[in-house]
Order: structure tokens, then sequence, then C-alpha cells
């Protein structure tokens, strides 16, 4: 053999091994901060698994920065240096982060718009520096700029890419091409899901947040029911109100999903390739369900909810078997 034919043989062993443990990382991460979202992926095409995990495993990236960091400073150079590798990924100089050589060697990479990736990062960064909500509108934007975001990623990621005239690739492929009269604005779907999305996670979110002060619920609703933050902070899930806010916000998060399911009235459902990606919708669902059942009564420090949820694998089964969110 060659020299050059070795040097070759050595450059793709070594990058084969490079993705594999790039991928690990990604899975990994996804598994320890949000294990719901290890189900769906077993449902993508093995194609397209990596970057559902890739772009999970970077939305938790910014997540959880809010939690590794106290200084506002320094958790705003974290957002910055996710900015700057964001940006380097699209121009092909992906920093030395396992996270960012996986999303820069994904066949995907072309459809994927950078605008979802930084507007991901500044929803997460002002949340960070103001984690409170006003009213229902504060929460709609910041949902718009997180969860609604990542969905349109996930459906950019599961779109077969679009070949121009001289056989390049054409980014930013369209999400949705099926049979049946196409709703006139396709991303209300999203956006509908993703503020249910959002509600579930605030509320489980509640019990951790009040341990740092941060008061989660938006301020019109616990007005409305009389609920004092001091006491939320000092008296957790007896705090006068409390049942009541979150009773109100699983009400608006169900409706979201109704509504949400009434825009594909009308089409042929759920297209076959973006089944798995409305499969995120089954984890807010359940918890929504569980939340508002007899036993658990809108009690959002109920034990029983910081568990694993045995039914779940098989809600996410069916869900993807019957192409229901």
């Amino acid at each position: 053999m060659r020299p050059s034919s070795l040097l070759r043989s050595a450059a793709a062993a070594g990058d084969a091994h490079s993705y594999a443990k790039s991928l690990s990382y990604a899975t990994t991460l996804v598994r320890k901060f949000d294990s719901d979202a290890i189900y769906p992926s077993h449902f993508y095409p093995a194609a397209s698994r990596p970057a559902y995990l890739a772009l999970k495993a970077f939305n938790v990236e910014l997540a959880t920065i809010d939690d590794n960091v106290s200084n506002p400073m320094v958790g705003r150079m974290r957002y910055q240096w996710w900015r700057d590798a964001v940006k380097g990924v699209f121009e092909s100089r992906p920093p030395p982060h396992p996270l960012c050589t996986l999303l820069s060697t994904l066949p995907q990479r072309p459809q994927l718009s950078s605008y979802h990736f930084t507007r991901l990062i500044n929803a997460r960064e002002q949340h960070f520096l103001n984690p409170s909500f006003h009213n229902l509108q504060d929460l709609a934007d910041y949902s718009a700029g997180t969860q609604a975001s990542l969905l349109y990623l996930l459906l950019q990621a599961t779109s077969p890419p679009r070949v121009g005239g001289a056989g390049e690739l054409l980014a930013h492929a369209k999400p949705f091409e099926h049979k049946g009269d196409e709703h006139p604005r396709m991303e209300s779907r999203q956006l509908h899901l993703a503020v249910a999305s959002t509600i579930a996670i605030l509320l489980r979110s509640i019990p951790h947040h009040a341990t740092k002060r941060i008061n989660v619920i938006p301020a019109v609703i616990a007005a409305r029911h009389n609920l004092r933050e001091e006491s939320l902070f000092r008296q957790g899930p007896n705090a006068e109100g409390l049942r009541e806010c979150v009773a109100t916000m699983v009400g608006i998060a169900e409706a979201e999903l109704r509504t949400a399911r009434g825009c594909f009235d009308g089409t042929t459902g759920v297209p076959e390739r973006a089944v798995p990606v409305f499969a995120s919708a089954t984890s807010a669902r359940s918890f929504l369900t569980r939340l508002s059942s007899d036993k658990v009564a809108f009690d959002v420090f109920n034990g029983d909810l910081q568990k694993r949820y045995w039914k779940y694998p098989f809600q996410v089964w069916g869900d993807v078997r019957y192409k229901r969110f």
C-alpha cells in the first residue's frame, strides 16, 4: 500500500473514532439530563438519529448553564462561547468540543438553520438573566425561542435534502411535504406544541427553582390566585394558591395541544418522517396527565412526579405507531 493510501486510511479511522466519541458524548448528556428524550430517539431513522441526539444535547448544554454558574457575567461568557461555536460549525471551523465536532460532521448540517441555533442561545441567555415571566406573552416568547426553535431544527434534520442544478445541496429544505390541504401557517403547529412542552417543563421545574428563590409561574396567574412568591419559597407545596396556579397552567398547555392537533384537520396527518419529532410531545402530555390526576391533584412537589414513569416508553411507542401527539 502506498504511503498516501496509508495516510488516508489513518485519517478515516481517526475521523470515525472522533465521530463515535462525539456521538457517545451527546448520548450520555441527553440520557443524564433529559432521559425522556432517549425513547423517541429509537424511532428516528438511523441516518437522522445522530442529528436528533446532537440537537437535544445542544439544548441540554444551554439549559444547564444556569445551574453550573452563579455569576451573571460568567454565564454570559458561556452563552457567547456557544454563539461563536455555532458560527464556527457553520463556517467549517468547529472548536475542539465533542458536540461541535458532531454537529459539524452531520450529513444534515447543510439543512440546519444557524438562525434557530442563535435564537435558542439568545432565549436561554435572556431567561438566565431574567428567569421570571410577567404575563403569558412572555412565556410564549420564551417558548418560541427555545422549544419552537428546537422543533424547527429537528424538522429540518428529518427533511430529505434537495439538490440544486449543479448537484449541490440546498439548505433549509421544506420540513413538510405531504398530500392534503396545507395549513396556511404551518409553523403554528410547532408553536402551539412548543408552548405546551414549555409549560410542562416549567411546571416540572418549580420545586428545583423554588430552592433557588426563583418563581417561573407568570405573575398574572400568581396574582389571580393570590400566590405570593415568599410563600412558595418558604412553604413549597403548602403555599396558598399554588395548586390553582398549576391547574391554570395545565389547562393552558392542554388547550395548546388541542390547537396543535386541530392544525392537522383536513390533511393526511403528521407526515411520516416528522412522526418521531412530534413524539417529543409525549413527555409533556404524559407529565400533564399525571399532574392533573386525582392522586397528584396538581401538586408539583409530589415525589411520584420526580420518578421515571413506567408507562412512558409504551406511550411513546403508541404515539409513534398511531401518529398522534
